[in-house]
């Protein structure tokens, strides 16, 4: 989805605008692989391979923890609490019953998992050639078609996550819980630069969806971090 946000409603919309950064970077790395020729060097195309991937890498971890991790055990206390059979779960807001949503969360989990499958088929090949003078044609070859596998998984992941998982998200999570997410998906707090996330995020941002993120991290500030 490209359409530009001119609001965050809730906290955990900012995903929204972290996968316009990650399109964007999948965009960037697909064109520098289309775009090798033989006898060219790997080393750019390899940089913003791990720019892409990191980034990746990270927003799938901080998903698992502090959306997909947290929805699972909203969704299964839904399924058994009392008096509230199968055929009987509430439907709210995005119109899913329980089991449906829990689904949804499972669908997510098996994208993650393609995800790193996908990642790990380019890396195959560019450890394949590493110590080589230049690329050859058929690894040319071989390298855009994993990227651009890459890309599609991502795509279906990312396109999942904004028609399903998010709406769901709004519902189940409270605020407190979306703005831990939030906190988690901008500010990496193990890193020697913590804030390396937003400003990855930020640079392929529009001004007015910049300052969204900026308004969002200000908040963030003020908030007391959770006890793990």
């Amino acid at each position: 989805m490209a359409e530009e946000k001119t609001g965050l409603g809730n906290p955990v919309d900012v995903m929204y605008l972290i996968h316009k950064a990650l399109r964007a970077e999948a965009i960037r790395v697909e064109t520098l692989a289309r775009e090798l020729g033989p006898g060219d060097s790997l080393q750019r195309f390899k940089l913003a391979f791990n720019t892409w991937v990191t980034a990746l890498v990270y927003h799938a971890d901080q998903e698992d923890r502090y959306m997909t991790g947290p929805l699972k055990k909203s969704i299964e206390s839904g399924l058994a609490g009392a008096g509230r059979g199968p055929g009987a779960q509430e439907v709210i807001g995005s119109g899913l019953t329980d089991e449906i949503k829990s689904a949804v969360v499972a669908q997510e989990d098996e994208l993650h998992g393609e995800l790193v499958d996908t990642i790990e088929d380019v890396l195959t090949v560019l450890n394949d050639e590493i110590g080589k003078t230049s690329l050859i044609t058929r690894t040319k070859q071989h390298l855009y078609s994993q990227v651009v596998a890459l890309r599609i998984a991502q795509e279906d992941h990312l396109d999942t996550e904004e028609a399903l998982i998010v709406p769901i998200a709004r519902e189940q999570l409270s605020q407190c819980q979306q703005m831990e997410m939030a906190r988690a998906m901008l500010i990496d707090a193990e890193a020697q630069d913590p804030r390396w996330p937003v400003e990855w995020i930020a640079r392929d941002l529009p001004a007015h969806e910049r300052k969204l993120i900026a308004d969002l991290e200000t908040r963030l500030q003020v908030m007391p971090a959770a006890a793990d």
